[in-house]
This record gives structure tokens, C-alpha cells and sequence, in this order.
């Protein structure tokens, strides 16, 4: 009878996410394992930042070339617009596996270079313990959100008649909180989650807030106008 592949999160160097995954795909076909693996994911994102140049600045790039990962656009004011992304991930550290565990797997995957542990292991020599599929659901969850997020921002820079869209500008928030504050995050990926402000950037109005995420703590990006002090979370939403 088919054992059941259920998922497992295996806890990895920060950074070097990909690297290890690659090792790990190598190492699972070289072992013979591949039947008991039904997939590896890392969750990831696509930010974008925007910047506007005037014909005079001095730190305007001699070459306006749009490559994969930066994109020109000259306004009907003289300006020039830049819009550079990158792919980052959402949650650093973490590798997700679908798979069956027993004890020869684990040992194989514990023992790959790059790789820390399991959530949900004692470290003891006890198997890690699966995470729930609608655990899962709600980590892909999140990344579709910021998929979402992404495409309707790179939509929404350019009109269909190719005219720069008038949009309305990021209102100056009053942020009165300070790093070590305990907020709530009102909406988007991380809604209704609570967490600790990191540092805070005010010439983007975004805070660093670290949350906690499948017993762990890990950072995330949160504008202000989609934070709240946790003590005054129910008067804001009466």
C-alpha cells in the first residue's frame, strides 16, 4: 500500500536556499529516494522599486537599457522612471518537501550541507512532525497575494494607449511607533498577524516587522497605512 507524502518544512541556511535545493535534488535522485519525494517548493516573490530622474541628476545612469530586471519609461514631464525588481524570498530559511518520511530519508536530508534540521524535530533523534496541507495552502497563500500584489503594480504603470497612468500618491503618514513596538498587520499577506517592528524607513513609509511563522521568527516589509498598535486594534475597527 502507498504510504502517504505529506509536508515537511526542512530549516536551510539563509541565503543559500536555491544552492541547497539543488544539492538536495541531486542527492534524492543519486540515493534512489525520488518515488518518496513528491516535491520540493521555495516560496518567492518578485518586488519592485521605482525611481524618478531628472535630465540633470547627476546619479542618472548613462544607459537607459531595459533589461530583465529594470525597466525605463520617460514621463510626459522630461522625467525619466525606473523600475527595477528582483526575486527574493518570502520566507528566508525554509524549504518545503513533500515526501514520506522514515528514517533513512531523513538521515539523507539531515546530513546535506546547507541544511539545519526539520521544524518539528526535537533533534533528539525523533522524526520531524508534518505540517498540516492547510498549513501549506496558507504559506501559498501568501505568495499568491504577493504575486497578485506584484502584477497589479506592473499593470497599472502603463495605460493601454501606452500614456503613464495618474496614480494617486502614497498619503504622508503620521507613524508615531517606534522600533521594539508590538503592531498588528491589517492587511495583505501577513493579515491579522502580530509581530515586533525591526526598523523602520521613513522615506518609504515601510516598516521591518518580524512575525512569528510556523514557530519561528522570520521578517517581512509592511506599510505603514496596513499597520496598528496591537493595544488599539479593536478602536481602529469599530
Amino acid at each position: 500500500m502507498e504510504k502517504k507524502h505529506q509536508w515537511y518544512v526542512i530549516t536551510a541556511t539563509s541565503g543559500k536556499e536555491d544552492s541547497i535545493l539543488q544539492t538536495l535534488i541531486e542527492k534524492i535522485s543519486n540515493f534512489g529516494y525520488t518515488d518518496s519525494v513528491s516535491k520540493f517548493e521555495i516560496f518567492k516573490k518578485t518586488v519592485a522599486k521605482e525611481d524618478i530622474f531628472k535630465p540633470t541628476d547627476a546619479n542618472l545612469p548613462k544607459s537607459l537599457k531595459n533589461t530583465k530586471t529594470t525597466k525605463w519609461e520617460t514621463l510626459p514631464d522630461g522625467t525619466y522612471k525606473r523600475i527595477k525588481s528582483k526575486v527574493v524570498n518570502i520566507f528566508p530559511g525554509y524549504i518545503f518537501v513533500k515526501m514520506e518520511m522514515f528514517p533513512e530519508i531523513w538521515y539523507c536530508i539531515r546530513n546535506t550541507n546547507g541544511v539545519l534540521g526539520f521544524l518539528g524535530s526535537s533533534g533528539k533523534g525523533t522524526m520531524p512532525i508534518p505540517i498540516s496541507e492547510a498549513e501549506y495552502l496558507k504559506m501559498k497563500a501568501k505568495k499568491d497575494a504577493y504575486d497578485e500584489q506584484y502584477n497589479k503594480l506592473m499593470t497599472n504603470q502603463v495605460s493601454e494607449n501606452n500614456e503613464v497612468d495618474k496614480k494617486e500618491e502614497k498619503p504622508n503618514i503620521v507613524f508615531n511607533y517606534k522600533v521594539g513596538s508590538f503592531v498588528n498587520i491589517k492587511s495583505g499577506p501577513f493579515a491579522n498577524t502580530s509581530g515586533v517592528i525591526k526598523s523602520i524607513n521613513m522615506n518609504n513609509q515601510t516598516a521591518i516587522i518580524e512575525v512569528d511563522f510556523l514557530n519561528r521568527k522570520t521578517e517581512c516589509e509592511i506599510d505603514f497605512i496596513n499597520l496598528v498598535d496591537e493595544k488599539n486594534t479593536d478602536e481602529q475597527t469599530e
